[in-house]
């Protein structure tokens, strides 16, 4: 089991990582097409291809790491105004709410991505590629982000600055 869960951190960091380099890479190629342009000359339709399919592929190899270090977005005025139990409660509610939500995403995006291998869709742009190949990202960072919003509530770890009573400083 050991072996499992290092495999898995070693994955949710490494997707972190590679949302990492492609966010630099689509640095580097936007400020490439800039410079080509102002130079006068035409840039490829690759760099503006790659840096779409990046757009969607980043959020996605990032989402669980940043569920992970309890970096996603979240409002916690109306749980301030709580009472501690009644905070835990919803606290917990919510947690459960993300693993449904994220489960019910990570089963819909599989099925899109097997639609999409199965009648072997393929995304014509300026390069041609298969369209699962695009989207197989969206079910992999639904999944992840299920199991750790239910690693949270597994361990009861407080992912919302709600549980143990005051906010966690964020900053």
């Amino acid at each position: 089991m050991r072996l499992v869960g290092r495999a898995y951190d070693a994955l949710l960091y490494g997707m972190a990582a590679l949302a990492g380099l492609l966010m630099a890479a689509m640095m580097f190629t936007i400020t490439v097409d800039v410079i080509l342009r102002n130079l006068g000359y035409q840039s490829s339709a690759h760099l503006f291809t790659f840096t779409e399919y990046a757009l969607l592929i980043v959020p996605c190899l990032g989402a669980p790491w940043l569920v992970r270090e309890k970096g996603h977005v979240y409002v916690e005025i109306l749980l301030m105004a709580m009472a501690p139990a009644l905070r835990r409660r919803w606290a917990i509610g919510i947690g459960i709410a993300c693993v449904i939500v994220c489960a019910i995403l990570a089963w819909y995006g599989v099925q899109v991505t097997w639609r999409n291998f199965s009648l072997n869709d393929i995304d014509v742009r300026s390069m041609d590629m298969p369209r699962w190949m695009i989207v197989i990202f969206i079910p992999l960072a639904f999944t992840m982000m299920a199991i750790e919003f239910a690693r949270f509530l597994w361990r009861g770890e407080d992912f919302l600055g709600a549980l143990g009573g005051q906010a966690e400083d964020r900053s």
